[in-house]
C-alpha cells in the first residue's frame, strides 16, 4: 500500500511540474503579413519583438507578456512593448493561432485600447487612438 501511495504521489508531483513547464514555455516565431496594410513581418524572439508593416515600424524591443495561453486547443499571447520608437504605432501586440499556418495579429496603440477592446464605443470608434490593425499572418518557422 505504501508503494502504491508513493507512486501516486510521484505521479501527481510529476504532472504538476509538467503543467508549470507548459506555462513557462517560450513563444517565438516569424510571421509574414498578407495584404497591402499587413505586408511585412513580425518577429517574436525569446526576449524581443519586432513588427515592420506598411504603416508602422516597431524595431526590436523588449516586452512583457500580459496574457498567455499555450495549449492544444488555443495558442494566444499578448505582448506589451517596453519601449517603442516614434514610427511604431502599437504598444500592445496580440498573436492568436487561427488555423494551420494562419495567425491573427492585432496591434493596439495603447494598453488602454487593448483593455477596452470589447467595449462597443471603442471597437467601433473612428478616433485614431482607438484604431486597431488586425492582420492575418502566416507563421513561417
Amino acid at each position: 500500500m505504501r508503494v502504491l501511495m508513493a507512486w501516486v504521489l510521484s505521479m501527481s508531483v510529476g504532472s504538476l511540474s509538467s503543467v508549470a513547464l507548459a506555462s513557462d514555455q517560450i513563444f517565438t516565431g516569424t510571421f509574414e503579413g498578407t495584404g497591402r496594410a499587413c505586408s511585412g513581418a513580425l518577429h517574436v524572439r525569446a526576449k524581443t519583438i519586432e513588427w515592420e508593416s506598411a504603416y508602422s515600424v516597431c524595431k526590436a524591443t523588449h516586452y512583457e507578456i500580459l496574457e498567455k495561453t499555450l495549449d492544444r486547443d488555443r495558442e494566444r499571447v499578448v505582448f506589451h512593448l517596453k519601449q517603442r520608437g516614434n514610427r511604431c504605432r502599437y504598444s500592445v501586440i496580440e498573436v492568436e493561432h487561427a488555423s494551420g499556418y494562419s495567425w491573427n495579429v492585432s496591434g493596439y496603440q495603447s494598453l488602454e485600447a487593448f483593455q477596452k477592446r470589447d467595449l462597443p464605443e471603442w471597437g467601433n470608434s473612428p478616433l485614431p487612438e482607438r484604431q486597431v490593425l488586425s492582420c492575418l499572418m502566416t507563421k513561417t518557422d
